[in-house]
C-alpha cells in the first residue's frame, strides 16, 4: 500500500488523470457530440444547439473516474506486472464504472436510449483499456524499469 502514496503514484496518477480527461473531452466535445445530442438533449439543458455541461462537476467526475482507473490499473499490476494484465484490468473496471452509472440510468430514467447506454459502455471499456495501457507505461516510465 505504501506505493500508494509514493511520488511515483502520484505522477502516475496525475498523468493518468489528464489523458483521460482529454480523451472522454474529444469523445465527449467532438466524436460522439452528436450522437448525444440527438439522444440525450431531451434530458439536458442546451444552447445554441449543445448541450450545456455543469463544468466544475464534469471534471471533479472525470477526475474521480480517472483516479479511480490508475488505482485499479495499479493494484493489477502489484500483482502481476505485464501488460495484459494491466489491460484486462482496466477493461474490467472500465467496464464496471460505465455499467454501474448507464445500467442504473436504463433502470429508471424515462425514455434512456439503450443505445447510449450500449455505446456509453463500450466507451468507458475502451478508456478502461487505454488506461491499463498509459498506466502500465507510465509505471514503468516513472519507476526507472525497462520496457519490453
Amino acid at each position: 500500500m505504501k506505493y500508494f502514496f509514493s511520488v511515483t503514484f502520484l505522477k502516475v496518477a496525475g498523468i493518468s488523470i489528464i489523458i483521460f480527461i482529454s480523451l472522454d473531452l474529444l469523445w465527449l466535445a467532438v466524436l460522439a457530440r452528436p450522437v448525444y445530442f440527438r439522444q440525450l438533449s431531451y434530458l439536458a439543458a442546451v444552447e445554441n444547439h449543445r448541450i450545456v455541461f455543469n463544468l466544475p462537476v464534469g471534471l471533479l467526475a472525470q477526475v474521480i473516474i480517472g483516479l479511480g482507473l490508475a488505482v485499479f490499473v495499479s493494484m493489477g499490476l502489484l500483482v502481476n506486472n505485464h501488460l495484459a494484465a494491466a489491460l484486462g484490468v482496466g477493461a474490467f473496471a472500465g467496464f464496471v464504472m460505465y455499467c454501474t452509472y448507464d445500467l442504473t440510468n436504463l433502470s429508471f430514467v424515462k425514455g434512456y436510449p439503450l443505445a447510449i447506454t450500449l455505446v456509453d459502455i463500450a466507451w468507458g471499456t475502451l478508456q478502461g483499456l487505454l488506461s491499463g495501457l498509459y498506466v502500465y507505461y507510465l509505471s514503468r516510465w516513472f519507476s526507472g524499469q525497462s520496457f519490453p
